[in-house]
Order: structure tokens, then sequence, then C-alpha cells
């Protein structure tokens, strides 16, 4: 029988209840008080009329907050849909409007957030962790001493099956709507169960959890953390605001396991002082999202000598399907395999007409096996899109997800990836839809074109640059467009610089040459340097 997510903490509870679950900023909650708030939080949620796959959003900064939220929805019957608490207040309401959540959780410092979020949507009924004072909404709020009142040891019992929707993550879109990627208990917890498998986690382990919690990043920190009785460490924004800083903090935690994006590894390589730092409890570091240039691979393995290192693939949609753990020393492919699919998963690699293509030819890679999501909430036709069935031998046919990376197999069976079969990048772990940025800046008033692409940041990443064609009637400024362009982007989403020109190069067919843009713009960069 498949574990369910919530039940997880009631199972550690019961095994060794004064063990810490998580720790934040010096404050920490042991397994079974972490149980009884989350239980806590379920019976404020039931109270209020919360109903079996209602979704109820959770707007919360990084804090001991988040994992209350996080398995209270869960025991209620909930789905999770957690929000990232630096969205401006469109994004919020946008996610609230298209998952039809009509309950939220968060806390007094998201007040004025809140406030104008509620006035864009009516339709939210209940409101967990305000008074009612804050929100000129009486009836639809419970503050958080109503959560540590109903506490209790005992969970709710609401019957739920491992099929039943857990979560739904959100990822931009083309068309400027979030992606809303829904998950069940058991593609959650097929990962979280070869995770700790396949890493050796343990009672003793302290995995870090950098990344937000609105990110499939989370799963691994949090719920990878409670299947093994290990605790999470939250890391704080101001430790993360100075690599040293945060240097510092993996050394006071002891943390034993970390996992994020390589370029906050870059950043701790370049600017962390690791010599100078005990690490020698971290045994294992997992990289994902992007690429990691191998010269500062070589660094900070080097710098953790007795770390492991393991890159692991997988996008939201499928959580992780495959891996590759590093060779020990500074040897290894460039650029780093993706790996063998886990025990979970199955993959293929195809081309155009979905046919097996040969070893060492390049073709899209498909994914199916139990970490795969349900679909895509309240799109059903980009659901079929991507959620193709495919024959696996005789009449059998299997669901496989088009993942739209394109890869070649090598010859020990290593997957490499290649690259994008579209537009769709990697910005430090977090993804983003050239389009959605092209499409926010056409909205703005005198913009008559625009584009968007990536150029290298010159610290092994990536950055965000746009180009925009503007009408007679003037450009109100870089600063001001900026300003507009937050109200609808995620921070991650943000161009890092906007170029005005006349006109836009074109391709034969009368596209826009994005390289062409990109050429010239370095070029103009060059002469500035000159």
């Amino acid at each position: 029988m498949v574990m369910l997510v919530h039940r997880m903490i009631d199972e550690a509870a019961l095994r060794h209840p004064d063990a810490c679950a998580v720790r934040c900023d010096g404050e920490a909650l042991s397994y079974e008080q972490l149980a009884r708030h989350s239980n806590g939080l379920a019976g404020v949620l039931l109270e209020a009329g919360l109903q079996r796959r209602n979704r109820v959003a959770v707007l919360l900064s990084k804090g001991l907050k988040v994992p209350v939220g996080f398995y209270g929805v869960l025991a209620a019957g909930g789905v999770l849909v957690p929000i990232d608490p630096r969205s401006p207040v469109e994004r919020v309401a946008r996610i609230l409007r298209a998952t039809g959540a009509r309950y939220l959780v968060t806390e007094p410092g998201k007040q004025q957030l809140v406030v104008n979020v509620l006035e864009r949507c009516p339709w939210v009924e209940h409101v967990v962790g305000l008074e009612a004072a804050e929100t000129d909404r009486p009836r639809r709020c419970h503050p958080w001493s109503d959560v540590s009142e109903a506490a209790t040891d005992r969970p709710p019992g609401v019957e739920v099956i491992d099929m039943d929707p857990s979560y739904i993550l959100h990822t931009s879109g083309t068309t400027g709507t979030p992606k809303l990627i829904l998950h069940t208990h058991r593609s959650a917890m097929s990962f979280v169960d070869w995770a700790v498998d396949e890493y050796s986690l343990n009672g003793d382990d302290r995995l870090s959890n950098h990344s937000s919690h609105h990110t499939c990043f989370a799963t691994f920190d949090y719920y990878a953390a409670a299947r093994a009785g290990a605790t999470t460490v939250i890391l704080t924004p101001a430790m993360l605001m100075m690599p040293g800083s945060l240097s510092a903090g993996l050394e006071k935690e002891r943390v034993s396991v970390w996992y994020s994006v390589p370029t906050a590894l870059v950043q701790l390589s370049v600017r962390g002082d690791l010599e100078a730092r005990d690490l020698s409890c971290l045994r294992w570091v997992l990289f994902a999202g992007e690429t990691f240039p191998n010269k500062h691979l070589r660094r900070i393995k080097r710098q953790l000598p007795e770390a492991r290192f393991s890159h692991v693939y997988g996008s939201t949609e499928v959580n992780v399907c495959t891996y590759y753990h590093l060779p020990e020393g500074e040897s290894f492919e460039n650029p780093v395999p993706i790996g063998k699919a886990c025990w979970t998963s199955s993959t293929a690699v195809v081309d155009s007409e979905l046919r097996s293509v040969p070893d060492g030819e390049v073709g899209e890679l498909l994914v199916r096996g139990s970490t795969v999501m349900s679909g895509y909430w309240g799109e059903p036709q980009r659901s079929r899109e991507v959620l193709i069935r495919r024959p696996v031998g005789g009449d059998l046919e299997e669901i496989y997800f088009r993942t739209g990376d394109r890869v070649r197999v090598r010859a020990d069976g290593n997957l490499t990836f290649v690259t994008r079969a579209d537009r769709q990048v990697k910005i430090r772990g977090h993804r983003v839809e050239l389009e959605e940025i092209e499409m926010a800046l056409l909205t703005l008033d005198p913009v008559e074109e625009a584009a968007a692409f990536t150029v290298p940041d010159g610290e092994g990443s990536w950055a965000l640059q746009s180009v925009v064609v503007v009408a007679d009637r003037g450009w109100p400024g870089r600063r001001d467009v900026l300003s507009r362009l937050k109200s609808v982007l995620p921070q991650h989403s943000l161009p890092e610089d906007i170029t005005v020109v006349e006109a836009m190069p074109r391709t034969p067919t009368g596209k826009i040459d994005r390289n062409a843009l990109r050429q010239r713009l370095a070029q103009k960069e060059g002469q500035q340097d000159d």
C-alpha cells in the first residue's frame, strides 16, 4: 500500500516523537509538535467547511509554518496550492482563479498582499492566519491561535487514497497564465521513496531547504526528510543573501544533504569561503534544473572532497525521472549526463513520429512511470498534448509524458541532454517561457514588437535580455517598464535589461531573428568596453 504524504508525519511522530522534524533560524519543531499543529490546522479547515479535494492556497514566507500548512491541508483531504510569497498580486489572483481555491493559509506579515488579493478574489471564503480586523472580512478569518488551540495528536481521519490529488505546482506559461501541474499522493510518494532509497536517507540526516516551497525541490526537502525521519533545515532569506553567510549556516546546522540548482552551488564555490568551513557532514550534493559548467563543478568537488555529487533530472511534471552519480575526482563527462531512469520510471527517445531512434541519435525524451503528473489542472487539451499513449509491447499501451527535451543515448546507456524542443528556458532553476515575457512587454502601450532571449551571465548561468521596438509616442524608460512588468511577471521572469531598437532583424521567413539580436547586443557591449 502506498503511503499518503501527510501520514508520514503521524507515523514519524509515533516512532520518534522527540526527533527534530524542521529547523529554521534557531527555532524547531519535533515530529510530535509538527503532527499536532498540522492536525490542528486540518481541524480548523474542516470546521470551516473544507471538503475532500477542495483546493487550499498556502501563502507563507519561509519558516516553521510552511510544513504545518503543507501537512495540515493534506490531512484535511484538501489539495495543496503553494504560492511564491514574492509573487505580484495579479499572479496570486490568477492562480487562485485558475484553481478555484476558496481557502487561503497565510500569516500576518502578508496582510497587505492578502487584502489586495481578496479584492480581486471574492470567492475566497476563509483565510487562516489573520485576525478578522486585518482583512475587513470577519466571517472569513481564522487566526493562528485557532490552529494552536485545535492542536491534537489525533489525525482527523479524512478518507484519502493514493490516487487522490495532493498538490498543484505552478510554472510559467506561454499565454501568461501559469501552468498548473497536478500531482497525486502516489506520484509524490513514488519519488520520495526512490530518493530515500537511492541516497540512503535516515534519521541522522539534515536536508537543506534552499529553494522556495512552491517549487518541486520542496518535495525532496520536506517529504523525503519526513519519510526518513530526518530534519529539514529551512535556509532563511537572510542566510541566502550572501554566500559566506550561507556556508556558515551549513556548517552551523551540520547539513548532510543539499539539493539545489547549480547556480547556488557556483555562488557558494566562488564566494562562500568553503575552505574555511567544516562541511565534513555534507555527504550528498544533488543538483538539477540547469547545466552545471564543468569548471565550476570541478572546483566545488575539490572544495567538498568528502561529498558525493549526483545530477538529477526531471521537470515538475515528472518529479525526478533520471539520475547520474558523478565519479570521484575531477574526471567526468562534459556535459555531465542526466543518467539512467530511476526505478520509478521508464524512458524512450523518439523522433517527430514518436518512433524510437537508434542510440546515439538525438530525439525527444518521453517518460512514463509512477512519478508522472495527472495533468494540467483545468486544461484537458494541453494535458492530452503532452500525456500520450504509446505501445510498450504487443497490444499494451502506456501513458508517456512528452518532456520537450532533446537527448541522446550514449553507448553506456546514460542519457545526455542536448537542447529544448521549444523556447522554454531555465533561469536559476526556475522554468521561464520567453513568450510570456514578450507578451507582457507587448501589453505596454508604446511597445510594438518584443523579443526575449538568454545570454551568458558570466557566472556559469544565464540571464534574461529583451529588445523592443517602440512607437513614436515615446519610451517611458527601463525603470518604469520593469516596475510595470513586476505586476504581471514573477521575479525570476523579469529581464535584466531592456534595449530599444528601431527595427528587428528578420529571418528569411519573416520571423524575428533572436540570434542576430543576441550577437548585435554582444557587439555593442564589446564596443562600449573598448
